[in-house]
C-alpha cells in the first residue's frame, strides 16, 4: 500500500511539473530566437553600381546593426529601428581574381546583420562594374570620308551629327528614361529642335530614350572648328551615373557657304570736300538662315536679322568731311556659323565743288512783302545768309532763301543779302521802300 502511495505522488508531481511548463510558469526563459530566425532579403544577388537596391530584414529582435566588409564600395556601419535600407554601391576599382574576361567586372562585399539578442547572419553579394555596361554611341554626319570607302569623321567644322546613344543601366535598355549631354569642352553645341522657332544651340540639353531605349541627340560644330577631341558627359538622371564620351572634330571646308551680292560697297564723295554717303542694299544667299549681320563703326545696316536666303539688307552711311574713314568690314553669320563678309571703302570725290550759285540774283519787295530765292551749288554744308540792310531779314532753309522787308522803319532803298557754303560765296539783291510804314 505504501509502495502504491508512493508511485502515485511521484505521478501527480511530474503532471504538475508538466502543467506549469506549458503554462509558462516553473521559471522559463524564451529562446532567442522566439521572434523568428534572422534574415537579410535578398539572400544573395548581383548588384550595379550607382543604382539604388532595397534589402528587408526579416526575424531577430529590433534595432539592428548591419556593416559591410568593404566600406569603400558598399558604406554600411549603421544602427536601425527599421525592417529595410537601402544602398547605393560605387564601382569597384578592384576586382575579383579568376573572373572569365567575358564576365562584368564584380567585387564580393559581404553584408552583416546584428540584431539586439546577439543573433547575426552574413550574405555576399556581387558588386558589379556599371560605366553604363553594354553602352554604346554611333554618329552620323555630312563630313566628308578621307578617302572612298573610309568612316566619314564623327563630326566637322560647320556641320551637324546625329549622335545615337544606347545605354545600358543595371543591365537592362529603358524607354521613356531621361538622360542629359552636357558639353565639356569642344567646338560644339547641341540643337534644341523645334519646328515652331528657330533651332537653339545650348551647353546642355535632356533627352529620353526612346521605345527601343535609344537616346538620340543632335549636335552642331562651329565653322572653321579646328581638328580636335571633344568631349560631353551623360547623365542617367535617375541614378545619377555619368559617363564622358570622346569624339573626333575635324576641320573641313563649308558644306554650303555664304554668298554676299554685292559683297564690295565704295561710297564716293560729290567733291574733294565731301566723303562718301548714302545707302547701297545687299542680298544674302547660301548658308543656314536666319542671318545675323553686325555693321561696322560709323556705318547702319537695316535689318539686322534676315530669315531667309535671298534677302536683303541695307546699308547706310552719313555725310561727312575728309578725311575719309577707312575700310570697315560687315560680317553676315548664319545658324550654324558660317561667316561672309562685305567690304565698304569710303573716299572723297576727285571734283572741285561747284560755286554757290542763287536764282533770281535780284528782286523788288513792298513793305511787309516776302520774297523767295533758290539757293544751289557749294560743297553741300547747310548755308548761311546774312542782309546788310537792318529792316530785311534773310532767312535760309535748305535750298529756298527767304527775304522779308519789315513794314516799319527807314534805310536804305537796297539790301545786299551774301550767301554762303563757307568756301564760296554769291549775293542777292533786294531793291525794297526806303520808309515803312
Amino acid at each position: 500500500m505504501r509502495r502504491l502511495q508512493s508511485k502515485l505522488s511521484v505521478a501527480f508531481l511530474a503532471a504538475a511539473a508538466l502543467v506549469l511548463a506549458s503554462c509558462g510558469g516553473g521559471g522559463a526563459t524564451s529562446s532567442p530566437s522566439a521572434a523568428g530566425a534572422l534574415q537579410l532579403l535578398p539572400g544573395t544577388s548581383s548588384l550595379y553600381a550607382g543604382v539604388p537596391y532595397t534589402f528587408n530584414i526579416v526575424g531577430g529582435r529590433k534595432p539592428y546593426l548591419v556593416t559591410s566588409s568593404e566600406q569603400t564600395l558598399v558604406e554600411l556601419n549603421m544602427t536601425i529601428d527599421s525592417n529595410s535600407f537601402t544602398i547605393v554601391p560605387r564601382n569597384p576599382g578592384v576586382v575579383d581574381v579568376g573572373l572569365d574576361p567575358n564576365e562584368v567586372p564584380r567585387r564580393t562585399v559581404n553584408i552583416e546583420v546584428r540584431d539586439s539578442n546577439g543573433a547575426s547572419l552574413s550574405n555576399a553579394y556581387n558588386i558589379l562594374q556599371n560605366f553604363f555596361t553594354g553602352y554604346r554611341e554611333s554618329y552620323t554626319s555630312t563630313c566628308a570620308a578621307a578617302a572612298a570607302g573610309a568612316v566619314a569623321p564623327q563630326g566637322c567644322s560647320g556641320t551637324d551629327s546625329i549622335v545615337t546613344l544606347v545605354p545600358v543601366s543595371n543591365g537592362a535598355l529603358y524607354g521613356n528614361r531621361e538622360f542629359q549631354f552636357d558639353k565639356v569642352r569642344g567646338d560644339f553645341q547641341f540643337v534644341v529642335e523645334n519646328p515652331a522657332v528657330t533651332p537653339q544651340l545650348v551647353n546642355q540639353i535632356r533627352v529620353r530614350t526612346d521605345q527601343s531605349g535609344k537616346a538620340i541627340v543632335r549636335l552642331r560644330v562651329t565653322n572653321g572648328a579646328p581638328t580636335q577631341l571633344a568631349t560631353y558627359k551623360v547623365t542617367d538622371v535617375a541614378t545619377g551615373v555619368t559617363v564622358d564620351v570622346v569624339f573626333l572634330i575635324v576641320q573641313q571646308a563649308p558644306v554650303d557657304a555664304i554668298s554676299l551680292v554685292p559683297d564690295t560697297l565704295a561710297f564716293t564723295g560729290a567733291s574733294t570736300l565731301r566723303c562718301g554717303s548714302g545707302s547701297a542694299d545687299v542680298n544674302i544667299f547660301g548658308g543656314s538662315p536666319p542671318y545675323t549681320i553686325a555693321p561696322a563703326p560709323g556705318l547702319a545696316v537695316s535689318p539686322t536679322t534676315v530669315d531667309n536666303s535671298g534677302g536683303r539688307f541695307t546699308v547706310t552711311i552719313g555725310l561727312t568731311a575728309p578725311p575719309c574713314p577707312p575700310s570697315s568690314t560687315i560680317i553676315v553669320t548664319d545658324s550654324r556659323g558660317s561667316v561672309g563678309t562685305v567690304t565698304v571703302s569710303n573716299a572723297a570725290g576727285t571734283t572741285a565743288p561747284p560755286a554757290v550759285t542763287a536764282a533770281p540774283t535780284s528782286l523788288t519787295l513792298a513793305c511787309g512783302q516776302t520774297g523767295q530765292v533758290t539757293v544751289v551749288g557749294g560743297t553741300g554744308t547747310p548755308f548761311t545768309a546774312t542782309s546788310s540792310h537792318p529792316f530785311v531779314s534773310a532767312i535760309i532753309g535748305g535750298s529756298v532763301l527767304s527775304i522779308t522787308r519789315a513794314n516799319s522803319g527807314t534805310g536804305p532803298a537796297t539790301a545786299a543779302i551774301g550767301i554762303t557754303d563757307g568756301t564760296t560765296t554769291t549775293t542777292v539783291t533786294a531793291t525794297v521802300p526806303a520808309v515803312c510804314p
